[in-house]
């Protein structure tokens, strides 16, 4: 895809994303806590409500009126009325996480996030994290890099570079009860289920960037969402590997509904500072 191409594309979403998160922070204070559920071993696997439901209903519209021939895939793509009108197959495809963080969004918390990412022939290109409480933009492009931005100028143009920021000591998991005990000592470990705390406020991947967050580690994560905020923090200087410190092939074969066991770390140093610890 040529680069003025994937500018374009990238460009209409991160409109999207603006009118999409109005939308759900317009109604987020009407939502059940116990509204709707879907199957998941856990209160963050398990969380759905009306905008999760309404806000991937809006990007398949959109998606489809102005890009037909793009492959889509939602998150909630069994309850989809759209689904089945994007073609099976193609070179480009869309993927949505319509509300990250849905237990966040539920309990009425701030730190969720809209999450679109951009593949091409199952190459990871682009990544968009939008924060809509904080009116935030934090994404990646293959040919621009990391950048962020606020919704008052969605546009590339507008962006400003994105670096992580080392050196608070901590590291969120989800899934990792044997690594955060061989970390402690070392980190700062906390469960994102597990030692959920409001007023912590460290439940966002995005922490990376204002200096509260170190590492990430976790089993079974999802490409769509965990694999696309690597993405970002990737390209914004961090490090990911899997567990044992390998190279991952997440972004050279992505696929949303695959799930991988990694680490994200805010930089080489500490990448090679949990490798140590973790004793690999």
């Amino acid at each position: 895809m040529q680069a003025t191409a994937l500018d374009e594309l990238v460009g209409y979403l991160l409109g999207l994303l603006v009118t999409a998160g109005d939308y759900a922070l317009a109604i987020q204070p009407q939502i059940s806590p116990d509204a709707r559920a879907k199957p998941g071993h856990n209160a963050w696997a398990s969380a759905l409500t009306d905008a999760d439901l309404s806000v991937q209903g809006w990007f398949e519209v959109a998606l489809l009126a102005r890009y037909p021939t793009l492959r889509f895939f939602g998150e909630e793509h069994a309850q989809s009325l759209n689904q089945r009108y994007f073609p099976r197959t193609a070179p480009l495809s869309v993927h949505l996480d319509p509300i990250n963080a849905t237990f966040l969004y539920r309990s009425r918390r701030a730190n969720w996030d809209i999450i679109a990412s951009v593949a091409e022939q199952g190459r990871l290109i682009a990544a968009v994290s939008y924060m809509p409480a904080h009116g935030r933009f934090f994404l990646a492009t293959r040919d621009r890099g990391a950048l962020t931005g606020n919704r008052g100028q969605p546009q590339l143009s507008a962006m400003s570079s994105l670096a992580t920021r080392p050196g608070s000591g901590n590291c969120l998991s989800y899934q990792t009860p044997d690594l955060n005990a061989s970390l402690a000592g070392h980190f700062a470990c906390y469960d994102i289920v597990e030692d959920d705390d409001p007023a912590r406020g460290l439940d966002n991947l995005n922490e990376f960037y204002s200096g509260k967050l170190d590492a990430f580690a976790c089993r079974r994560g999802e490409h769509l969402d965990w694999g696309a905020a690597a993405y970002i923090a990737v390209a914004a200087g961090g490090v990911a590997s899997d567990l044992d410190g390998r190279p991952l092939d997440l972004f050279e074969r992505f696929d949303p509904e695959a799930q991988v066991d990694m680490i994200v770390a805010s930089d080489a140093q500490t990448h090679a500072r949990l490798m140590r610890a973790l004793g690999r």
